[in-house]
């Protein structure tokens, strides 16, 4: 396990003064000692499962050459071994220069054929609702950050540069085929924290983030251990090669929980489910695989639940305009995140927060 905080000498900064009362502060501190610790015992029950990943399936691609507004481009991808592609659903009901412009981010076993919201999910439809939808293709156990070095372990001869993708190369291809800057990033799962932090850094390019059953406290003890054994589980990927050796300062300006007070004014949406099964758990080929992949669905959600939770009180705390949605069934599986998304759009949330 990771060394915890304390021993490491990190302080866990509590909100900005200026966005707070003193009576909240207590509740600020006891809610993230609450969350190190409870992380710490529900990582031990994923490794020792082996209950790291949820696998994608093999539903078909949505979004064929031909469908109107649909864009396959290669970008800038600064060097990765892959070409970056990014493929888009321009607006089909409205102008694409100024609907709302929803971009998707994949989780940790991404593919290099289409992004998993593709793959998986109907969410590319909300195209014909008012909306462009953008799905970048790959990064497997990236983060969607840019590396130190490349990973030799994962095959690599470069290293990742998701990070500069979103922030440089990516923006601009959205401003030269027209879509709107009124942009939002769903991060799933991996992407969560990355999205979080992206939208916190860099406001003028994402008005807003979605955490869909993302972890909000990435170096939490125990959490480092998880990340890393997930990565090399998905794609033999070494999390040393991302920002080095653990404990460094990278991965604490990532976590979202220790920089919450940068966050005021910021516009997030907190999705996890509780880990209870419902009608939307992966379908199996055998009642073997429903309940294994059932399993691990569960004990990876209730994680994600754990952390969004605690984050979502703290960051509305530090001034933060945050919206959760904690429902009573769901479990780690593309069902209930499409449901979600569909709630999003249905509350007109990511056209204005």
């Amino acid at each position: 396990m990771s060394p915890n905080d304390n021993e490491l000498g990190i302080v866990i900064p509590t909100p900005n003064p200026s966005h707070e009362s003193g009576a909240h502060m207590p509740l600020v501190q006891r809610s993230l000692r609450s969350v190190t610790a409870l992380s710490a015992l529900a990582v031990a029950l994923l490794v020792s499962l082996s209950l790291l990943t949820v696998g994608a399936g093999t539903a078909s691609a949505w979004g064929p050459p031909g469908t109107k507004g649909f864009r396959d481009a290669t970008i800038n991808g600064y060097g990765m071994d892959v070409k970056t592609r990014v493929r888009t659903w321009a607006s089909q009901t409205s102008n694409p220069k100024t609907a709302p412009t929803v971009i998707f981010l994949d989780g940790l076993r991404a593919t290099n054929d289409v992004n998993g919201w593709e793959k998986e999910t109907n969410v590319a439809y909300l195209s014909r609702h008012g909306y462009n939808v953008v799905m970048p293709v790959g990064g497997q156990s990236s983060f969607y950050e840019d590396w130190n070095a490349a990973s030799p372990t994962a095959g690599q001869r470069a290293p990742y540069r998701w990070r500069s993708v979103l922030t440089k190369s990516l923006p601009a291809y959205l401003n030269s085929i027209g879509f709107s800057g009124n942009r939002t990033l769903v991060g799933l799962s991996m992407a969560a924290s990355s999205a979080v932090m992206m939208a916190t850094d860099y406001p003028q390019l994402y008005k807003r983030a979605v955490s869909m059953s993302g972890f909000m406290h990435l170096t939490a003890p125990g959490m480092q251990t998880m990340l890393r054994a997930a990565a090399f589980d998905a794609g033999r990927f070494d999390l040393n090669n991302m920002y080095g050796i653990f404990p460094n300062i990278s991965a604490f300006t990532r976590d979202p929980t220790l920089n919450l007070p940068r966050m005021a004014g910021k516009h997030f949406l907190l999705y996890a489910g509780t880990g209870a099964w419902g009608g939307r758990n992966p379908v199996g080929r055998t009642w073997v695989d429903n309940i294994g992949t059932g399993l691990d669905g569960s004990a990876i959600e209730v994680l994600s639940m754990e952390q969004s939770r605690t984050f979502a009180l703290a960051a509305q705390i530090a001034g933060a305009k945050v919206r959760a949605d904690f429902p009573a069934v769901g479990i780690h599986s593309w069902g209930y995140w499409q449901d979600e998304i569909w709630n999003i759009s249905n509350s007109g949330w990511f056209f204005n927060g």
